[in-house]
């Protein structure tokens, strides 16, 4: 199997994670130390009957009217920490900086150490664990511990690591035990207890690292107890899934994890595959052009719009884990292009393009990033702006974003029954092992920013296997030394390249497509070349929110100054016109432009859309016109 640390990040990638450690991730715990690490909520300052609600992740909480431990929000810095910590620790490795990896080492070795003898690594004391009957985190807190321990875990291979958390999977099976308990049978049951389901994520892993069954039986189990009972939310249970009639309703990153629960589920049992084809029909409405679902915060039974519909940096991180989770299930490689789609637009859409900071929630039409979605909206919403914390909301979005990134290249290649599969493109690097026989292939390119891919396979003797070439479905035609491969020639999607492969073998890609313009549920067009998403970049004033501390990170607003260009449209007549441009060397993304011919109040207007990666104002999607 393929382990995190298998494949490494390359080129404008590794910088990427250079640059988020620099910045916000690598500095979280200095801006918010009373969160991430002051509070030892896996350690001394587990809940008890006798807690004291401290500080947690908006910078007040009085008025939330928070009493008793079975409340919202007393488990909150489990999810804050945890989250944090696994994207820090998966990007040290990825990394490979002595000291990220020294702090991620400490940061292991502390959890481990908080372990009771009967294996619990949780946030709650004797006296409440497995026993809450309303809202609690038991097992939200113990998922997102044990992702980053056996992130950690995979990098290092030490197996004590793995040890510590089959132990505490171990007692959370006995706390809960399968058919004689009830998880998710709790009165007022809120996003904490709801968050628990994805626990099946390190069953699941724990199966794949151990091939011991019992994880993926229990990982079932779990998702189908979450699918009998009135939980907070419903959107993914099996019941709501089989009705052709249910919208999706609830908090959209709990719908968008729960996706991967109906996927383990699926491995066992065959009813839970024709849900996931059902459900899998139903996603694409509540998906807006960059690919990311609707989660501002909440669906409200409403399918995406690009102005509208805004959507949660959680939500894209949980979607895409979920289309890597059914790639790497299925094998199908259409989950792929999909991943692709959503990591390059919507994750670096979201992204300010110099600062390091990110909007907790955004729209594709982004047309103010000043604490309210649109500038014709009077509510204020603190999401909708640039901010390193984003603490006045929630702390969730800012430690997803370091998460996202380590994901992504954790699946760049798939094993398959003869060899391996190239799924995601960009600049990596991948050591595994066919027969035995190792194996490295790397990949040097700048893509998405070019479309060329040059891959170097070599193998420790001279063997034999298969490498598949994923055929992206926005491409007209691949070549391949030199080869030209149709769209027909690639059979479900992939060029497969067998011989007997030796020390060094070198592959040439060319990716061939065109700008193509495609229309949303409105009808209205976007423009993409290859896996991009292009937009009109807006003018906008910059204004300084707040100024934190710790410097130079500050949160940021901005306000539009020509909000005429808001009208802009594509006539038919002029569709055509759209090209694709690069300048300089094609290294960045800034390089690249599409120059097009818009129409504003009837007269033509030339203009170059960018990259939606690098923007802030922006206009995505434009009317038809004659």
């Amino acid at each position: 199997m393929i382990y995190f640390g298998d494949i490494k990040a390359q080129g404008w990638l590794k910088d990427e994670i250079h640059k988020t450690m620099e910045g916000c991730i690598g500095h979280l715990d200095q801006l918010l130390p009373e969160l991430t690490t002051d509070h030892e909520i896996y350690g001394k300052d587990r809940i008890t009957p006798d807690a004291v609600l401290v500080e947690l992740g908006r910078k007040d909480c009085s008025h939330y009217g928070v009493e008793g431990n079975d409340k919202q929000f007393y488990w909150w810095n489990s999810e804050t920490q945890s989250n944090w910590w696994d994207g820090y620790c998966r990007s040290a490795l990825l990394a490979d900086e002595k000291e990220w990896i020294d702090k991620a080492k400490a940061h292991v070795e502390e959890m481990l150490g908080y372990q009771d003898s009967d294996g619990y690594m949780g946030i709650y004391g004797s006296e409440l664990r497995f026993q809450n009957k309303g809202e609690n985190g038991e097992l939200w807190a113990q998922s997102t511990l044990f992702r980053a321990l056996l992130g950690y875990y995979e990098g290092v291979k030490d197996k004590k690591i793995l040890n510590a958390v089959l132990r505490a999977a171990d007692r959370i099976m006995d706390g809960y035990p399968k058919e004689d308990s009830h998880p998710f049978h709790v009165h007022n049951s809120g996003s904490g207890h709801s968050h628990g389901l994805t626990v099946v994520d390190s069953f699941y892993r724990l199966y794949q690292l151990t091939g011991n069954e019992k994880y993926v039986d229990y990982a079932v189990w779990l998702y189908e107890d979450f699918s009998s009972w009135r939980v907070g939310e419903e959107d993914m249970q099996s019941g709501n899934i089989e009705d052709p009639f249910y919208i999706f309703q609830c908090h959209g990153v709990h719908t968008y994890e729960h996706i991967r629960g109906l996927i383990i589920a699926g491995k066992r049992k065959q009813k839970y595959r024709h849900m996931l084809d059902i459900l899998l029909a139903k996603l694409p409405f509540y998906l807006t052009p960059s690919g990311a679902p609707i989660g501002d915060e909440w669906i409200f039974g409403r399918t995406a719009d690009a102005t509208y519909t805004g959507y949660e940096y959680c939500s894209v991180h949980e979607l895409l884990d979920s289309y890597l989770l059914l790639m790497q299930d299925t094998e199908n490689l259409k989950w792929a292009d999909a991943a692709e789609w959503l990591f390059y637009n919507a994750s670096f859409g979201m992204r300010h393009p110099t600062d390091s900071s990110i909007m907790y929630c955004m729209t594709d039409n982004c047309y103010e990033a000043n604490e309210r979605k649109h500038p014709d909206d009077d509510a204020w919403n603190p999401r909708y702006k640039f901010s390193p914390t984003h603490q006045d909301a929630a702390v969730c979005c800012v430690p997803n974003s370091g998460r996202i990134i380590p994901y992504f290249v954790q699946s760049m290649f798939m094993e398959c029954k003869d060899g391996f599969k190239a799924s995601l493109y960009g600049p990596c690097s991948f050591n595994g092992k066919y027969q035995n026989v190792e194996v490295n292939i790397r990949e040097l390119t700048n893509y998405p920013i070019s479309l060329k891919v040059e891959m170097e396979v070599s193998a420790e003797y001279p063997i034999e296997f298969s490498l598949y070439l994923r055929f992206p479905r926005w491409a007209d035609r691949m070549l391949v030394n030199g080869r030209v491969y149709e769209r027909e020639e690639a059979h479900n999607g992939e060029i497969r390249l067998h011989k007997i492969w030796g020390k060094m073998e070198r592959i040439e890609i060319q990716i061939e497509t065109q700008v193509q313009m495609n229309t949303d549920f409105n009808g209205d067009y976007y423009v993409s070349y290859g896996p991009v998403l292009y937009a009109y970049p807006l003018k906008a004033g910059e204004k300084l929110i707040r100024q934190l501390e710790v410097k130079p990170f500050a949160e940021k607003g901005y306000i539009p100054i020509e909000r005429k260009l808001e009208r802009l449209k594509i006539a038919e007549e002029d569709r055509k016109k759209f090209h694709f441009a690069a300048g300089g060397e094609k290294n960045h993304f800034k390089d690249l432009y599409i120059h097009g011919v818009f129409r504003l109040d009837g007269q033509k207007i030339e203009g170059n859309m960018t990259p939606v990666g690098k923007t802030i104002l922006r206009k995505v999607t434009f009317q038809g016109t004659r």
